[in-house]
Order: structure tokens, then sequence, then C-alpha cells
């Protein structure tokens, strides 16, 4: 609405301006033409003043018809309050007809007629007047309607300027927006390849070792480890590309966190063997109710739990702990690693983003970020902390059931 109004009024300024300056011509050119006729009669009179002594009968009533008809054609150019005033003209124009027959009235008649050239001089002097008034006017109308056209180019080119710029600034965002995405997918399958790769060639590796007569009851469970882990990793993948395409919906109904926590605790018991570290489950004796989706909140429990075990070394524990805390369910997940930087700590949970200690270790950096998505969906909140005397601790909180909700 504001470019639109920047355009508008000095456009409407502009034929508001041309409209007055047409009248002005057309009055302007009625004046001119009453001015000549005006003159004209002067002119007639002042001749008929001049030569009435020398003139004959016929040439000087010649010349009255001239003037009377002068007057008539005079009349079109007249306002309402000049036609009254041209009654008495007429009416001084058959007197003076009527003078002009008779020889002994010649006085009188010059007498009349200086009368009429006085009011003849009268007329072509408020003509001039009235014609130098609509000059100026129509130079102060000429002034202003240049003054509104350059306004109104001025305001086009403002209009299209800005206009320009607007279109160039969408093209620059939607040309990063293009960039982003591509730069997105391309690290994506970057990611999602050496994601892949890792367990792929450990089963291979583990397989071929089994072939050369190596114990092939431990070989096999650290296949099924490995193909355990490939399947976390894939199925993280698509949970996250469901979730940024606004799916799944998730169906929250009150469920026990601890059966939750020791099944994705079971769920990655191999793994963790075939890496050398021990799960600890503590978990109190009661229920703790809340309002979840079981099969989403355990991947995003795995997929945190996987992350304690990548900085895990052989030998290490890595402690799972529910607690409830002023009505909220706290799970912390806590490995013996190296831990995080704190100026990265916020950053962890980030989609692709890994520490120092992270890209060491190998990994994507979606795992992390799936658990925030699905712990929100939950309404409950995600936070990493380092540890006292070393590791990493990532903290779940959830709200509970009250009481008598759950049943």
């Amino acid at each position: 609405m504001r470019s639109v109004g920047l355009i508008a009024v000095p456009v409407l300024a502009v034929l508001g301006l041309l409209a007055g300056f047409a009248l002005s011509l057309s009055a302007a050119s009625r004046a001119f033409e009453h001015g000549l006729i005006a003159q004209r009669q002067a002119a007639l009179v002042e001749a008929i003043a001049a030569d009435a002594d020398r003139l004959d009968q016929a040439s000087l009533q010649r010349r009255l018809a001239a003037y009377r008809a002068l007057v008539v054609e005079e009349r079109p150019f007249l306002s309402a309050a000049d036609a009254a005033a041209q009654g008495a003209e007429q009416r001084r124009a058959a007197a003076l007809s009527a003078l002009a027959g008779v020889a002994a009235d010649r006085p009188r008649m010059a007498a009349l007629v200086a009368a009429i050239a006085a009011e003849e001089a009268h007329e072509v002097a408020a003509t001039r007047a009235g014609l130098a008034r609509l000059r100026r006017n129509m130079v102060v109308l000429g002034a202003l309607l240049a003054a509104a056209a350059l306004g109104a180019v001025a305001a086009g080119a403002l209009q299209m300027l800005r206009a320009n710029r607007d279109l160039a600034g969408q093209v620059a965002e939607r040309t990063a927006a293009l960039e982003a995405v591509d730069a997105s997918r391309r690290l994506f399958f970057a990611k999602a390849s050496h994601e892949l790769r890792t367990p792929v060639t450990a089963i291979r590796t583990i397989a071929e070792v089994a072939q050369e007569g190596a114990d092939q009851a431990q070989a096999l469970a650290d296949i099924v480890a490995q193909a355990g882990f490939l399947e976390h990793r894939i199925a993280d993948l698509m949970a996250l590309a469901a979730a940024g395409e606004g799916q799944p919906a998730l169906v929250l109904a009150p469920g026990d966190l601890a059966g939750v926590i020791a099944g994705a605790a079971a769920q990655a018991g191999p793994y963790a063997r075939s890496l050398g570290v021990e799960i600890v489950v503590t978990a109190p004796a009661a229920p703790l109710i809340a309002r979840i989706d079981g099969d989403r909140l355990a991947q995003a429990l795995l997929a945190v739990i996987d992350n304690g075990l990548k900085f895990s070394d052989p030998g290490a524990r890595l402690e799972l702990a529910l607690e409830a805390a002023s009505g909220q369910a706290v799970l912390a997940v806590a490995d013996s690693g190296p831990g995080v930087l704190p100026p990265e700590l916020p950053r962890i949970f980030d989609a692709y983003y890994q520490a120092g200690a992270g890209r060491a270790r190998g990994g994507s950096g979606l795992g992390l970020a799936l658990a925030r998505w699905v712990v929100e969906r939950h309404g409950g909140t995600i936070l990493a902390e380092n540890r006292v005397g070393g590791g990493c601790r990532i903290v779940i909180g959830l709200p509970l059931v009250a009481e008598g909700e759950g049943q």
C-alpha cells in the first residue's frame, strides 16, 4: 500500500494540474479572441471619431454597421454580468447611427463617439489585464506541472529501485536457501556413507576372521551387534528425514519409563559387548509413568547410548540412571570419555555437528539431533554437561503423569 501511494499522489497531482492547465488554455483562448474584437471595436470607433466631419453619409453608415456587427460578435465572449453592459453598448450604437443621418447632430455624434471610444479603450485595457493574469497563472501551472511530472518520475524510479532491491534480496535469499539445501544434501550423503560404511566394514572383517577358524560363536555375536548398530543408524536417518517433512506424528500414551530404558539398554547390549563396554542401568523400584511414544523414545535413547559407546574405551562403563525430581523423570546417560569443550556443548544436538572428539571417533552427527527432536515432541528437555573427573553426561527430562491420570 505504501508503494502504491508513493506513485498515486504525484500522478493524481499531475492529472489535476493538467486539467487546470487545459482550463486555463481555454480561458486564455477565449480572452484573446475577446481582446481582438475589443481592439477592433476601439480602432473602428477611433476612426469614426477622427473622420466623422469628413465622411459622407454612406461611408459613415458602413463603418457604423461594421461596429454594430462587432458588438454582436462580442456577445458569446461576455459573462452574465457583462451582458447588461453590452445592452447599453448596443443602444449607444443605435443612437450613433441615428445621429449620423442628421448633419446638424454631428456635434452630438462626436461627443457620443468620444464616450464610446473611452469605453472601448477601458474594455481593451481590462481584456489585456485579464490576459496578463491568465499568462501568469499558466506560467505557475506549467511550473507546478513540471514539478509534479518530475515527482512522478522520481517516485516511479524510487519504486522501481525498491522493487529491484526487494527482488534481488528474494533471489539472494532463495539462492542461499538452495545452496544450504544442496550443502546439507551433500553433507548428508557423505555422513551417511561414512556412518554406514563403518559397521559394514566391521561385519566383513569379523566374517573373514571367522572363515579362518576363529571362535565362530563369538564372531556371529559380533556380527549381530554390528548389524544392530547398522539398523539403528538406518532408523535414525529415516526418522530424521521423516521429521524434516513434518512426519511422523508421535502417538503418546501413558507408559513406564523404566521399561523403555531397560529395552533400549538390552537392544544396545550386543554392540556394547563387542566394544568391551558395560552398560549399567539404575532405576527406582516404583514405576515412573509418562505420556510417551515407546518406539520413538526407545529410538532416541538408543541414539544417546550409541553416542556414549562411541566415546567409551574397552573396559569402561556406560551409566544409565533414572530418577524422579520435581514432577519430572530425569534420565542421565554418562560416559567416561574425553568430554566436550564447553563452547561446543550447546551445539552437539544440531544435525551433522560433531565436536572435535566426535570427528576423531567417527559418526554422522545425526543421533543426538534425532534424540532432541523426539524428546522435544514429548514436551521434555535434553542437555549435555561435562562430568567432574572426565566424561560427558546427556540429561533428559520428561514430565510425569499426575497420579490417577495413567489409569
